[in-house]
């Protein structure tokens, strides 16, 4: 019970009919279809069957092939109209094409190999066997790749023994045991066995645009945009220098040196800010102290922190005391910050470490400190925090 692989036939077919065999849990299946399975990095296909949304199509056991289909209103023996989303399946041979011919130019130009493949809604990754690649090399590659699609390299498929397949100057080992290899050839680029689905030309992928890089798992991964994915993300970035050329009333060969200049401001704003603050707290915790009442001598602070002050300022502020027993809170993004501080006597009126659970758990607390100063995160409100601070605190007198 299985579908015939019409799309292997017929890459370019956009529908077809076909008999319902099965309408199961798991998905439908059909005698013959045009819908790929995932598969391969390559995402199965999507669009409808007898007129029902096709969300996906993936193997199930024995790789039998499983259309996901939304609320099915069709019986077994009923014929289908099956239909494609084009768009997303070309989109999807663009990049895996764009891929073939990648990884053929950077074994062969650059040595480097390829680990896997993974095409998503919008960008094609190509895990390499690196640990480092320059960007120079990079663009390197996505020139010697523009270059093979305006060249405009056909591919064909050929269907061989793995006995003669071990003859072939493959980039890559052949990963599947069955006896015959299905190998996908892009004249004078790239041989290499693969199931997924092509291009018949490389000039079908239009444009190839080096993106960016990441590290996975100590290998270099490479991101690349296709087609009308790199078309779109080019008029983008296009757009987005215009605005920021207006915003800063600069010219694009300006635009940098301006940016730079005014992030330079931003920084020195924000650090004149930052200082303002810390005064601001200081005065703040100086007025609290002096209105404070005693325990042992020691002033004994209760602060709600105002939505303005920073909980690192309120910090600066506190270890410019000398001798204060503080219990600092404030909500900030629906967590309670906390903060405790036992400077100069206040020391010898609460053990911190000790009485950690006692303090903590009505906040549900994390955090801890060291010498005079503890603090963390929580939930619930201030007021809940002193009062088990206060609890230790008078619990010790």
């Amino acid at each position: 019970m299985n579908s015939s692989p019409v799309f292997y036939e017929e890459p370019y077919l956009k529908s077809l009919e076909a008999t319902v065999v099965a309408v199961t849990e798991e998905g439908v299946v059909l005698d013959k279809t045009v819908c790929y399975p995932e598969g391969g990095g390559q995402s199965g296909d999507r669009g409808s069957v007898g007129g029902c949304p096709l969300l996906d199509t993936v193997k199930g056991k024995d790789g039998v092939i499983l259309h996901k289909v939304e609320k099915p209103s069709f019986a077994v023996g009923d014929t289908v109209l099956v239909e494609l989303d084009w768009d997303h399946r070309y989109h999807y041979m663009q990049m895996h094409t764009a891929q073939h011919v990648a990884s053929g130019i950077m074994h062969s130009l650059f040595s480097i190999g390829t680990v896997s493949v993974h095409q998503g809604e919008s960008l094609l990754t190509i895990e390499t066997d690196q640990d480092e690649i320059p960007s120079l090399t990079c663009y390197a590659i996505e020139d010697k790749v523009n270059q093979s699609v305006r060249e405009g390299h056909p591919l064909r498929y050929e269907v061989q023994s793995q006995k003669d397949v071990l003859k072939l100057p493959l980039r890559r080992s052949v990963k599947v045991e069955s006896e015959e290899v299905r190998l996908v050839i892009i004249q004078d680029v790239d041989i290499a066995a693969c199931g997924g689905l092509h291009l018949a030309n490389t000039s079908e992928v239009v444009l190839f645009q080096y993106e960016g890089q990441e590290k996975l798992r100590g290998h270099v991964r490479l991101i690349f945009s296709v087609g009308k994915e790199a078309k779109k993300r080019i008029r983008e970035n296009k757009a987005m220098v215009e605005q920021l050329c207006t915003l800063h009333s600069a010219q694009r060969d300006t635009l940098l040196e301006v940016e730079t200049r005014f992030m330079d401001q931003v920084a020195q704003t924000r650090y004149l800010l930052g200082k303002k603050s810390e005064r601001v707290a200081s005065l703040m915790l100086s007025s609290l102290v002096g209105k404070a009442d005693l325990v042992k001598e020691v002033p004994l602070v209760l602060w709600e922190v105002e939505e303005d002050i920073d909980m690192k300022q309120v910090a600066t502020a506190f270890i410019q005391v000398e001798d204060l027993a503080l219990c600092a809170a404030k909500v900030e993004k629906g967590k309670l910050l906390w903060m405790v501080g036992l400077a100069g006597k206040a020391s010898t009126l609460v053990d911190f470490n000790a009485s950690r659970k006692q303090l903590l758990d009505p906040i549900s607390g994390k955090g801890g400190g060291k010498g005079s100063l503890f603090q963390g995160v929580g939930t619930g409100v201030p007021k809940t925090f002193f009062s088990s601070f206060t609890k230790v605190l008078y619990g010790n007198d």
